[in-house]
């Protein structure tokens, strides 16, 4: 194991890739001591890595490491190799297995208004992909999962999680996750303007529900919850307005929906370290934001990842969402709305 000293400069590749493995064996046991450290770990961060990242670091942990191999993913490997040689089965399976990715949609209209290209899905592609999701057996988590998993250093999640959500509350994409109210699905509201038309410049004057239709929703099985009080840029607003902006919007919520978890959704993807910070002492402990990425039990639980699903998705890009948290390249996409006559 490791020791606080001197520093010990590795002199040859040998000593680097030595170096590495007791530096993962030796993180094991400080996250033992002080499971709240693990975001901050190179330990938690199995799932920052880009899945082709991924795919390579399984690879190498599979086989020895190949002359050949570039030094940074041999070091990586190491590094886990180290992780690997201390941890539990049970440790292991949470760190590099357990994960979860979370779907994000807006509109879900398919009316293909000018300007809401990006943020409307079709009914019928977003049946289509939901279909899809229950086919090759994902597992929609329901919150108290979700928490869970953050929060006990002992929790794993099943393969093929999923998390189902939307953002600004709009009438129709209510009306879709009603039909689907078994996969937990949660909609995340402004709550200043609900049942109003959107008071924002993108979808200006769209339907939003209403609070009757969001208690039914609720009952159903759905999950409502904030999307802060006005939709404001939350980053630009002074200490004061941010924990007023916040703490408003889960009490107007919960005055509302008594057992609303305490879940917010950023609005438009924003936030700094000051936003963290604000969003948990207004009560919330989970946020999510709009940057890709599939989320493991090291992912700081006020930066969750979410990707989002478009209306020209093919079946095989959606999957791809689906199981990596990660958009396609730029140039597929682009390929796929001039198929789809997106432009």
């Amino acid at each position: 194991m490791l020791e606080w000293g001197e520093p010990d400069v590795p002199t040859d590749t040998r000593a680097l890739l030595r170096f590495c493995r007791l530096r993962g064996e030796s993180s094991v046991g400080i996250a033992r001591a002080d499971p709240a450290l693990l975001p901050h770990l190179q330990l938690g961060s199995f799932f920052a890595a880009p899945a082709k990242r991924r795919l390579i670091r399984r690879l190498l942990l599979a086989a020895p490491v190949m002359a050949r191999t570039p030094l940074q993913a041999a070091a990586d490997a190491a590094f886990w190799r180290g992780v690997r040689d201390a941890a539990t089965p049970h440790e292991w399976e949470r760190l590099t297995k357990s994960s979860y990715v979370v779907l994000l949609y807006h509109r879900i209209a398919g009316e293909g208004k000018p300007g809401q290209e990006r943020l409307d899905v079709s009914p019928q592609t977003f049946d289509r992909q939901m279909r899809l999701l229950r086919r090759l057996g994902f597992r929609a988590l329901a919150v108290d999962e979700i928490l869970a998993f953050h929060d006990d250093p002992e929790a794993t999640l099943p393969r093929r999680a999923v998390v189902l959500t939307a953002d600004d509350g709009f009438r129709d994409a209510l009306v879709a996750f009603d039909r689907h109210a078994d996969l937990r699905p949660i909609l995340f509201v402004t709550t200043s303007a609900v049942g109003a038309g959107a008071p924002w410049d993108w979808t200006y004057g769209e339907p939003l529900a209403s609070w009757d239709e969001l208690r039914e929703f609720s009952e159903h099985g759905g999950v409502v919850c904030s999307h802060a009080r006005s939709h404001v840029s939350l980053p630009e607003l002074d200490e004061e307005d941010l924990a007023a902006e916040l703490s408003h919007s889960l009490r107007e919520l919960r005055a509302q929906l008594p057992q609303a978890p305490p879940l917010l959704a950023y609005p438009h993807g924003r936030e700094t370290e000051g936003v963290r910070a604000a969003a948990a002492e207004a009560g919330y402990r989970a946020a999510f934001s709009t940057a890709p990425g599939r989320n493991g039990s090291g992912t700081d639980p006020y930066r969750l990842a979410r990707v989002e699903p478009k209306d020209w998705d093919g079946w095989a890009v959606f999957v791809w969402k689906a199981w990596t948290g990660e958009p396609v390249p730029w140039s597929v996409e682009r390929w796929r709305r001039r198929i789809r006559g997106h432009g």
